[in-house]
């Protein structure tokens, strides 16, 4: 039974929602008169969405489910979007006129026209290119870093790594498989894979299985789980994933040697266990990832969200790597801005931060809507060094 603060969110973000539906239409209606017909029809395409919203975020999910789910989603997102972005552009332009061409008698329509039709123009280009992007290219981004104690040993280990796949009814199996060969080519010692492998359904975990198969067999898997993964069932996921290639280190910690030096690579669960009671056990604890470490070896830890970097520092954990944020899906590496910048403190690529050091990867996948515009969908080359 929904509780009277769920409801009273509900009501505030559907009430916020139709205010700027509202704008948009109203707007788009002065400005597009003869279209009228097709803005009403998008309208209530739109936001009939939104009824089906509880078979989109249904957790147990059958074939049905799924299939609308996937269908739907991408959809329901994209108008979402598009409404924050035209009410925004609207309410500026309308701004504008106000403080300009309004006193010049210019009607709003004459002033506001060209800049709506360039406006969509480019807001239909950038859809179209992240969508190319995200289902057709894919970046290696090798990363160099220097690891504090590392022995001369792990010298230019490598660890492939991928995050963040959402894999999903659509998803294709060939596209997995091109991720797994550029892992290969690049020769790692290591694979990870740091959380989000499925879209909230646990069923298309032996889809990304699969997905493994151009992978050297002799090159170790190993994983955590995402906040989505949680959302799909963590025990149903990790019943999939039993005896399978991919091990999932659920705050618990290996040792890998080299000759007589070791490593330590760990894994934490996902902060999503903590918004399920029945999950609860499986909270994310470092210190159990971390117990057993042998003294004085470096520690490798795989953690799904970034914020989880506060408590690596606190526990002198020399590396930690993280996806989650996908960048936003829109940015530019070259100019180390993404649209998660704003809200997250660790966005995507590497920090330093009180002797320890983050890696944020951003995503190989995409969540919801298959657009990721400047930022394709990236496999890591991790490289170890030693401190000089």
């Amino acid at each position: 039974m929904a509780t009277k603060r769920t409801v009273l969110i509900f009501n505030m973000v559907f009430s916020i929602f139709f205010l700027l539906n509202a704008i948009a239409i109203m707007g788009g209606l002065r400005l597009y008169p003869g279209k009228w017909h097709l803005l009403l029809l998008a309208a209530v395409l739109g936001n009939t969405v939104w009824l089906l919203v509880p078979y989109i975020i249904k957790r147990h999910s059958g074939p049905k489910i799924r299939f609308v789910r996937a269908l739907l989603n991408p959809f329901w997102v994209s108008w979402i979007l598009f409404i924050f972005l035209y009410t925004f552009f609207m309410l500026v332009t309308g701004l504008l006129w106000l403080l300009t061409a309004r006193f010049a008698g210019i009607p709003f329509a004459h002033f506001a026209i060209i800049p709506s039709n360039t406006y969509l123009t480019v807001l239909s280009a950038m859809y179209v290119i992240g969508f190319l992007q995200a289902l057709f290219l894919v970046k290696l981004e090798k990363v160099t870093v220097r690891v504090k104690g590392l022995p001369a040993e792990f010298a230019g280990y490598k660890l492939a790594m991928i995050t963040d796949n959402h894999v999903g009814l659509f998803t294709r199996l060939s596209r997995l498989r091109q991720f797994s060969r550029m892992m290969n080519d690049s020769k790692p010692d290591l694979v990870v894979v740091c959380g989000d492998i499925t879209d909230d359904d646990a069923h298309y975990i032996p889809k990304f299985l699969k997905g493994l198969s151009p992978l050297d067999p002799a090159i170790p898997v190993v994983g955590v789980l995402g906040n989505h993964d949680f959302y799909a069932n963590p025990i149903k996921s990790l019943n999939y994933l039993k005896d399978s290639r991919l091990r999932i280190l659920l705050n618990e910690g290996m040792e890998i040697k080299k000759g007589s030096s070791s490593l330590w690579l760990a894994g934490v669960s996902d902060y999503a266990a903590g918004r399920f009671g029945e999950w609860a056990s499986l909270a994310p604890d470092f210190g159990k990832a971390l117990a057993g470490k042998p003294s004085g070896v470096p520690t490798v830890l795989m953690c799904h969200q970034p914020h989880g970097f506060k408590e690596s520092i606190k526990r002198g954990v020399e590396l930690t790597l993280s996806g989650h944020t996908h960048g936003g899906q829109f940015g530019f590496k070259a100019l180390k801005w993404s649209l998660a910048k704003p809200f997250l403190k660790y966005d995507m690529g590497l920090f330093e931060e009180g002797g320890s050091q983050l890696y944020v990867s951003s995503g190989t996948g995409f969540w919801a809507l298959p657009v990721r515009f400047g930022l394709s969908p990236e496999v890591s080359l991790i490289e170890l060094q030693p401190q000089s």
